[in-house]
Formats: C-alpha cells, sequence, structure tokens
C-alpha cells in the first residue's frame, strides 16, 4: 500500500515535471547586479537572475556560456527552468537547468521521471550509461545521471541529464549537443558546473521553522 501510494504521487509529480520541460511562460525571477560570492568571481558578467524562492543565482555568462534572458518555464516559485548557450563555430552546446520542489522523490525518482521526455526528442536514443553521480567537492548532495546518443535531423547528438537532490529543493541540468563537439563541449559543461556546484539553495523548511 504504500508503494502503491507513493507510485501514484510519483505520476502526479511527473506529470507536473513534463510540463515543466516543455511548455513555454513567463517567470518570476528577480534581476539585479548583485556581485556573486567569490567561488563565482571568474564567471562574473553582466546582471545575474536570482530565483526568489531558492535564492539560486544565474550569471548572465558562465564559463563561455551565455543565459538567455527569457526563462522557459515558471508555474510557481517551486519551478523554475533557465537555459544557457555557447556557440562552437556554428554549432550550439544547450543546458537547461531547472531548480523545482519535488516531496519524497530521490535524485533517482527524479531522473528516471524525466528520462522518457529527455529521450524522446531524439531519433534512435539509446543510453550510453546511467547511475549515481558524484559532484565533486559536494559529498552532502545525492546525485544521478544517464547519458543518452540519439539523432537530430540525422545528425548524432549526445544528450546528459543530471538529477541533484538538495534536500527541498532539487536541480535538474539537461546538456544537450551534436556528437562532434563531444570533447570541447564536455570541457566547457566541466566549467559551467563547477561555476555553479557551490551553490546550495535556501531550505524553505528550515526558514519556515525560524
Amino acid at each position: 500500500m504504500i508503494y502503491r501510494a507513493r507510485y501514484s504521487r510519483s505520476l502526479l509529480v511527473g506529470a507536473a515535471l513534463l510540463c515543466l520541460v516543455g511548455t513555454p511562460a513567463a517567470a518570476e525571477c528577480v534581476i539585479g547586479s548583485e556581485p556573486l560570492f567569490d567561488p563565482f568571481a571568474p564567471y562574473k558578467g553582466g546582471s545575474a537572475i536570482v530565483h526568489k524562492d531558492s535564492g539560486f543565482v544565474f550569471p548572465a555568462e558562465s564559463a563561455g556560456f551565455r543565459r538567455l534572458c527569457e526563462m522557459t518555464t515558471d508555474f510557481s516559485g517551486d519551478n523554475f527552468q533557465i537555459r544557457y548557450e555557447r556557440v562552437f563555430g556554428e554549432q550550439l552546446v544547450a543546458v537547461d537547468i531547472a531548480v523545482v520542489h519535488l516531496e519524497d522523490l530521490t535524485a533517482r525518482d527524479h531522473y528516471q521521471i524525466i528520462k522518457p521526455t529527455v529521450m524522446s526528442h531524439y531519433a534512435s536514443a539509446s543510453i550510453e550509461s546511467e547511475g549515481d553521480y558524484f559532484v565533486s567537492g559536494r559529498e552532502d548532495l545525492s546525485a544521478y545521471q544517464g547519458i543518452f546518443d540519439g539523432q537530430r535531423d540525422k545528425v548524432p547528438w549526445h544528450v546528459s541529464l543530471t538529477a541533484i537532490d538538495y534536500g527541498y529543493w532539487d536541480a535538474r541540468l539537461i546538456a544537450s549537443y551534436p556528437h562532434q563537439l563531444d570533447v570541447p563541449a564536455q570541457e566547457a559543461l566541466m566549467e559551467l558546473v563547477a561555476a555553479f556546484q557551490w551553490q546550495s539553495p535556501a531550505d524553505q523548511e528550515k526558514d519556515a521553522d525560524e
């Protein structure tokens, strides 16, 4: 009975997350130019966007990636998604970062719910690897990652989906790019992750108790 109740809840949360992946809407955010803390020093540039409920900071530029001014989704303060892009020659590396509040779901649960939708965007999609993911320097975080191969317009593509459990908040990072960019894209993504890895979104449950 406990498993069935949890499974039903997962389906409901999954439906909401699928909407978060694919439906554009205006986003609520705070736009300003407050200085970012020291770990971000190499990546400062322009105004930062701050997700007002979690406090998560999105610089205008980071590791060569440019933040799009248009936020892709926001249904409430508990759901927020934004995109970064970096161009190599004429080819694009895209990274969608989402901050969401999920109850009673692990990073692996989060990943499993989103995986089918991510794979559905590519022809002949296949799983290259999936499993627990270690966020360098953040032993306190639980994360799960899958890497997929597929095709878009008959061009081989590489896609990664990473879900991270911060406690009250969860984060999701989806990166996609043509397969021939694999080496420079991976190097750029490592820099981007390094710029974000020290952030810890505000814990709403703790804040409410204070």
